[in-house]
């Protein structure tokens, strides 16, 4: 795919001379985008010059130049003399002389040392100068390895509005890559607009790069806070909120991303509150008057970081070091990583947010004995443990994060690469030719401009799939010319040259093609759950010939919305359904009702009996309060639809149900696994393990049909499923979590009862 790229001396000599972009001859459909586009969408990467001679000799240097300055100011003292701090350091200090058996003042003197010691290996030294040296290497560096960085040029003045209201401006992005650091302070620095401070975990504290991260913005996280299990380390956690405080107080803008770490499936991740309790807390406090959340989502064709595949395979992560970073970043000039665009969501008021949740926290239903909340012995992701925040804070805060997190999902740009990986995963997997790639492709792309989504590409279609093509590789996605004949009666009459396209759908392959395709299933997700259940309900009729024949296969709403309402239960940590305001079954109705206009069903219409319809005018006389809620009620119950047989619907059914199978498929076989624990207990790892062996035999002897389902996250959030379901339980020992069954569970026929539940919709539609 890069054989024929110019070396690095060379393009990086064509982007000092063509001011800061690179021209190329395979740039058509970025060179159409910004033609088409160039009225509301800027590219970062170009400068618009000024017009005397040296702006236009010194586009970067003199652009760097004009950027507005800002004081950044240095809260290390702020931080130390703070009372909050000083009494967790006493406090840190009473409990280290009693448990070492020292002289108090002494333990004082340590835990003060120790104090000062986090603070200066966490805090940023966000620098103007660095800022704009940093621009101006990124100005000529990532024309190198990104054809554009789009964003909507109403999407910045939005922000640069933001800005003036001297408000903090909360920055929360979902995290693809370690460059969405980089992008948000360049898109803030070169539009004059405040940069924030960046949290990032302390594996990027590395020589040199940590150094440069820090003067950009970077403060550094441990990524496990507490060093020993059982035993809060108090202490950094004090000295960490309370410098988020300070810096919030020094007007500092501020940046974290909320899902805690970067997705490894192209999926958004759960959100994680820790820094975000620590935001209201100083509204809450009166630290600051209010602060404005910017949901930031950002896309990229190919991924800068490379793929998640090792770990998705169940191997150790790599750690970063000096040198791995340096090999890093020169595979990634080198390479090719087509289109970057960058969306920004309408800020919102945190103080506006805090009041309209509050106001529906009365709400708010007590939770079953059956699904309690996790326990947070292992959690390392908040700064605060349920044990020391407040149940209604932690909804709040919860809640909030969720919100942002679904409105981030909803705005991904949607990039050429996700729709064809995306088809080719879910409708092609045995390849097709270029014309119907074409012809799906648009129809697919019909269907994203109808729902209003943030398409990030333009032009001919064709053009489209092979810059798409391209960018993935060969290494995801074959192409070959091959001849076929047309024949009447047997006898060749025709032949002609196609194009014939077919994702590599081995392993380990698929799970980085999955990685591109999961940002599509985003949009389709609710439409897959509710198929998911229509399977469920109609497994029996569907293959059954006498109803086929009599095409009479029917379901009721009632046992449809109850299955879909299940589904969504079981992949609760896989997706956001809707948001927290929202009500989920009524997100699931309307969605049935959108997928009746399909004609996939249809409505079964049939009168009511004239009993019921007394009954509801005799309840109307006594209620009417009620009236409409139990008309609503009752027409879930009685309404009944019909399936329909025509091919074309069959087939919108089967490429709707194909997108959930390769998860269904992984929390499957995790619950079928659970009976190795029957009657012992495994380490986290090792019982991940087992599930990934179990995995491997079924889609080696092809039970199973999707290679995407042999992956670690998912299976990770069965096992947080089934301890939420009160089957699993779980109790940290040295860092480590063993898992083993629950008393009622912890027998064969047990496990295997959870293990149906699931199986129940894993199921596929014999079209023989």
């Amino acid at each position: 795919m890069y054989d024929e790229s110019p070396g690095f001396f060379k393009r990086w000599l064509r982007v000092v001379v063509v001011q800061g972009y690179l021209e190329t001859a395979n740039d058509s459909l970025v060179n159409v985008a910004a033609k088409q586009h160039q009225s509301n969408i800027t590219n970062l990467l170009v400068v618009n010059s000024k017009p005397n001679i040296l702006s236009k000799i010194f586009s970067h240097t003199s652009h760097v130049f004009s950027f507005m300055k800002y004081d950044y100011p240095r809260v290390t003292e702020t931080v130390l003399d703070d009372e909050r701090l000083k009494d967790a350091i006493r406090q840190t200090a009473r409990d280290t002389s009693r448990a070492d058996g020292i002289p108090e003042d002494e333990a004082l003197k340590k835990t003060e040392a120790r104090a000062r010691t986090i603070l200066e290996r966490m805090q940023s030294s966000l620098s103007d100068a660095v800022l704009r040296f940093a621009a101006w290497t990124l100005y000529k560096l990532l024309p190198l390895f990104i054809q554009s960085a789009a964003v909507q040029s109403r999407h910045i003045e939005m922000l640069r509005k933001a800005n003036e209201t001297n408000l903090p401006l909360i920055f929360m992005p979902l995290h693809r890559s370690h460059l969405d650091y980089i992008m948000i302070s360049f898109l803030t620095v070169t539009n004059n607009i405040r940069s924030p401070l960046v949290a990032a975990g302390d594996n990027l504290r590395i020589p040199f790069f940590g150094g440069l991260m820090s003067g950009l913005g970077a403060f550094f996280i441990k990524r496990r806070l507490d060093p020993v299990a059982g035993r809060r380390d108090m202490l950094y956690r004090a000295t960490l909120h309370t410098y988020i405080m300070e810096c919030l107080r020094a007007g500092h803008n501020l940046e974290f991303f909320v899902e805690g770490g970067r997705t490894r499936t192209g999926k958004p991740c759960m959100p994680k509150g820790g820094i975000l309790s620590v935001v209201i807390d100083a509204y809450m406090d009166g630290t600051i008057e209010d602060a404005l959340l910017v949901p930031v989502s950002m896309n990229y064709e190919r991924l800068v970081d490379g793929n998640f595949v090792r770990e998705q395979l169940g191997q150790p992560k790599k750690m970063e070091t000096f040198g791995s970073t340096i090999r890093a970043i020169w595979a990634t000039l080198m390479g090719n990583y087509g289109i970057v665009k960058v969306d920004l969501c309408q800020p919102f008021s945190l103080k506006e947010m805090l009041k309209f949740f509050q106001a529906q926290q009365n709400k708010l239903a007590i939770p079953s004995p059956a699904e309690r909340p996790l326990k947070v012995t292992m959690s390392t992701s908040s700064l605060y443990g349920t044990d020391v925040v407040v149940e209604e804070h932690r909804q709040l805060v919860d809640k909030i994060a969720r919100h942002v997190v679904y409105d981030c999902s909803k705005s991904t740009p949607i990039m050429s690469t996700n729709v064809v990986a995306f088809l080719l995963l879910n409708k092609f997997r045995e390849g097709c030719t270029l014309d119907k790639l074409v012809e799906a492709f648009d129809a697919l792309r019909q269907e994203l401009e109808w729902a209003k989504r943030d398409v990030a590409f333009c032009g001919e279609t064709i053009d489209i799939i092979n810059h798409a093509m391209e960018i993935l590789g060969p290494g995801l996605v074959k192409q070959q010319r091959q001849e076929i004949t047309d024949a009447v009666d047997g006898h060749p009459i025709k032949s002609q040259l196609v194009t014939a396209i077919r994702p590599v759908a081995i392993l380990p392959n698929v799970i980085e093609l999955a990685y591109y395709s999961n940002t599509m299933l985003l949009h389709y997700v609710m439409d897959s759950v509710v198929v998911t259940a229509l399977y469920a309900a109609l497994k029996t009729q569907i293959n059954d010939p006498q109803a086929i024949a009599a095409n009479d296969i029917t379901v009721a709403q009632s046992v449809l919305v109850e299955n879909a309402l299940a589904v969504c239960d079981i992949l609760k940590y896989e997706f956001i359904f809707c948001k927290p305001c929202q009500d989920l079954e009524e997100i699931v109705i309307r969605t049935i009702e959108n997928l009746m206009t399909t004609g996939i069903f249809y409505k079964k219409e049939e009168g009511l009996l004239e009993e019921e319809i007394w009954s509801k005018k005799y309840a109307k006389h006594f209620d009417d309060s009620s009236d409409e809620e139990y008309i609503a009620e009752s027409q879930i119950k009685k309404t009944e639809f019909k399936l329909s047989l025509e091919l074309e619907h069959s087939k919108r059914m089967e490429f709707l149900h194909t997108l959930l199978r390769p998860l269904i498929d992984t929390y499957t076989f995790s619950a079928f696994s659970l009976k190795k624990l029957v009657g012992r207990s495994l380490s986290e790892r090792d019982l991940v393990q087992e599930i990934l062996g179990e995995i491997k035999t079924n889609i080696d002897q092809g039970i199973i049909n999707y290679g995407e389902s042999l992956c670690v996250d998912p299976i990770k959030n069965s096992l947080k499923l089934f301890e939420k379901k009160n089957i699993l339980e779980c109790h940290p020992q040295e860092h480590v979590k063993i898992y083993y069954l629950k008393d009622e569970y912890d027998d064969d026929a047990a496990a295997n009862t959870v293990y149906e539940t699931i199986a129940a919709y894993k199921w596929t539609r014999n079209t023989d």
